[in-house]
């Protein structure tokens, strides 16, 4: 009698488990859908422009719309009386500076930028963006949640020693941009980044998912931090696997970088590793493990974001985590959620999906290095 329980109970655990639908019989490309090129109507925009462009082009561009050549990479402009300075560093590196003393004349042409980034196309692709400002030495940072707001804000506020206002951004195509109003240093500053400007691809062509991908114990995918681009997943076994709890066990070996450390997170014992990484203070650490992620094979819908009951952070510890502010999760689900795989796995399993933000480098480290893990369980 027990041991027909037994057999019953696994039969109907089997029978619960989502089918392996059948994959494409051959690889599947892969398409992304590239910025749309802003038309040149202000400044905010001609400096956009010059992303992506060598210096000769930027050069021509600026000088078409009244800059004029200065020393080395410098470009300038004066309108009303009042000088701006472009600067092209490089491909994915460009800088306007409104340069002066007044007061009266900084804020406006902060709050003009402001306005043209906030009209702009570049805009509506943010996925992060921060407004705050500081009336002063020891009066602290505020923070607003939008252009206007911080507007609103700086407008009543006179000239003070420490008085600064910033924005900062990113979008899904990897530009980075700032804008600081800086009175102390008699300038405003806008500029915009991008790491990949010049670069060779390392997006995914096509698709190589295969059956026994989708047959194995945990799933880890891989999201980028600053676009929540999905760059590739990697399935495993894991040994003495626990079928139980609404959370991955995970084991965590953290060392904290005072100048090299590394995170290492195990499964159950530290005989099952799931990732392997360095972490290296004022420069960039590397994953040795897992460090061969593959394509999978996108859907053209994703899955309905499901709260914190079902996908968290975890910290430093392997421990999970509640945050109030969920839009990254929100990103990094809707990047997930339309792979095939992933949608698999997650339809398979009765656990919590695990994000740990992986930051190689630390100190002054760099944004672009950063990357999600994503680990389902089924």
């Amino acid at each position: 009698m027990i041991l027909t329980g037994i057999i019953l109970v696994l039969c109907l655990s089997a029978c619960t488990r989502e089918p392996i639908t059948p994959l494409p019989s051959g690889p599947q490309p892969i398409e992304y859908t590239p910025e749309v090129p802003e038309p040149i109507t202000n400044d905010f925009t001609l400096l956009k422009a010059c992303i992506g462009k060598s210096l000769s082009e930027a050069a021509a561009l600026l000088t078409e719309h009244g800059f004029v050549a200065g020393d080395g990479n410098k470009f300038l402009k004066t309108e009303n009386g009042v000088t701006k300075e472009a600067k092209i560093y490089s491909m994915g590196n460009v800088a306007l500076t409104l340069k002066d003393s007044d007061f009266d004349i900084l804020k406006p042409g902060f709050v003009q930028w402001m306005n043209e980034i906030r009209n702009s196309a570049s805009y509506t692709n943010l996925v992060r963006k921060s407004f705050s400002l500081c009336t002063g030495w020891g009066n602290g940072n505020q923070h607003f949640d939008s252009p206007e707001a911080l507007i609103n804000a700086l407008a009543p506020v006179p000239l003070a020693d420490g008085l600064t206002a910033d924005f900062y951004g990113n979008d899904f195509y990897a530009n980075r941009y700032s804008l600081v109003l800086m009175p102390d240093l008699n300038g405003v500053y806008m500029q915009i980044t991008n790491h990949l400007a010049g670069q060779p691809s390392d997006d995914f062509t096509e698709s190589d998912l295969q059956q026994s991908d989708l047959q194995k114990h945990i799933l880890i995918s891989k999201v980028d931090y600053l676009t929540f681009r999905y760059k590739g997943f990697y399935a495993l076994n894991v040994t003495n696997k626990l079928n139980t709890g609404n959370e991955i066990p995970f084991v965590s070996q953290y060392q904290a970088p005072g100048d090299f450390g590394y995170i290492k997170l195990f499964y159950r014992n530290t005989g099952n590793l799931l990732m392997d990484g360095t972490i290296i203070w004022m420069g960039c650490g590397e994953l040795n493990f897992p460090n061969n992620f593959r394509a999978g094979l996108p859907m053209d819908d994703g899955l309905p974001y499901p709260g914190q009951s079902r996908i968290s952070f975890i910290n430093d510890g392997g421990h999970y985590e509640t945050v109030t502010d969920e839009r990254d999760l929100q990103y990094i689900w809707q990047s997930v959620s339309r792979q095939k795989e992933f949608q698999h796995y997650y339809g398979n399993s009765s656990k919590k999906v695990a994000v740990y933000l992986y930051t190689p480098s630390v100190g002054v480290g760099d944004p672009a290095d950063a990357y999600y893990l994503v680990f389902t369980e089924q």
